[in-house]
């Protein structure tokens, strides 16, 4: 029985059953009529049932006919995507790729083009995309949840068997509401005042290494939440403050939500890299490489959120 669940005998009864017709199925797989017939015969001989009932000028499936018309598509799609398979390995090209994006770098709109130029250059590859704060996107690689890590921070260089170069950095800049009462105080602000407010802070997402903390004045209390754009949104409110991705906080500024303040110590930019797993060196995970370089595609898409020398 098993014989009779090959391609061509599939494709042959799909044929029949999208035309009703053995002749025009015949036609259009260049083949005679009798052995669309006979093909059709031997398979449901082999099923013990009957595919078709047949008229003079047509044929329709049966209850029978029509499920198996189903199941016949699937096996068909199945081989189709083994074959497709097969060919993606043989050209070097990984079936599946995971990458974790910083969520310092991460935006619906970025990540929406990152996938799209992706699946236009390996429309075969599955992409699977996550984010992570601070550290767990190094704990998202170490831990081979992740092939390709897009902004791991430059905390954890060594060792792992992994790949790793400069992208960018990110800028950072204290913002805080217009009518926040350290809104008119003479500038640089002194930590003094700062630590009298609390810290907005989003929570390190590692779970295996040891966290990040990006910035907190000893004593000062912290609010922790679970994103930057929540992070935004309280300093916006006047729940606290903080420094904000320049680019994060570029649209509140212009809109007078925010003011950005001068403060003494003000926090350094924060080196974003590009993170492989050394045995990662399939086409689709040198084409992110390549494509992090100057002028290249994906350095033009993540260019309003990177600063580069």
């Amino acid at each position: 029985m098993n014989s009779i669940f090959t391609e061509e005998n599939l494709l042959a009864f799909t044929t029949a059953a999208r035309f009703g017709s053995f002749s025009k199925a015949a036609t259009e797989l260049g083949v005679t009529t009798s052995a669309i017939s006979y093909t059709i015969k031997r398979m449901e001989t082999g099923l013990d049932v009957v595919l078709f009932v047949r008229n003079t000028r047509s044929i329709e499936l049966t209850e029978s006919g029509f499920y198996f018309y189903r199941k016949a598509i699937d096996l068909l799609n199945d081989f189709h995507a083994i074959k497709r398979g097969i060919d993606t390995i043989s050209q070097g090209i990984e079936t599946r790729v995971r990458i974790c994006i910083n969520q310092l770098l991460y935006t619906p709109r970025h990540t929406a083009r990152l996938l799209q130029v992706l699946k236009k250059q390996f429309p075969t590859c599955q992409i699977t995309v996550t984010t992570e704060v601070y550290n767990g996107v190094w704990d998202s690689i170490i831990n081979n949840q992740a092939n390709i890590a897009i902004g791991a921070p430059d905390t954890l260089l060594d060792g792992g068997g992994i790949d790793y170069t400069e992208i960018g950095a990110i800028r950072w800049v204290f913002a805080i509401a217009p009518d926040h009462p350290l809104a008119l105080a003479p500038e640089p602000l002194a930590e003094s005042q700062l630590r009298l407010y609390p810290n907005i802070m989003v929570e390190d997402t590692a779970h295996t290494i040891n966290k990040k903390v990006g910035w907190l004045l000893h004593g000062q209390e912290a609010i922790l939440v679970p994103d930057f754009n929540t992070k935004c949104q309280c300093q916006i409110l006047g729940e606290g403050i903080g420094f904000l991705p320049e680019h994060m906080a570029r649209e509140a500024v212009e809109a007078g939500l925010l003011v950005t303040r001068r403060i003494n110590n003000p926090r350094q930019d924060s080196r974003m890299l590009l993170a492989t797993q050394h045995a990662a060196t399939g086409l689709v995970t040198r084409w992110i490489k390549q494509q992090f370089a100057p002028q290249g595609v994906l350095t033009g898409i993540y260019s309003d959120l990177l600063w580069r020398d």
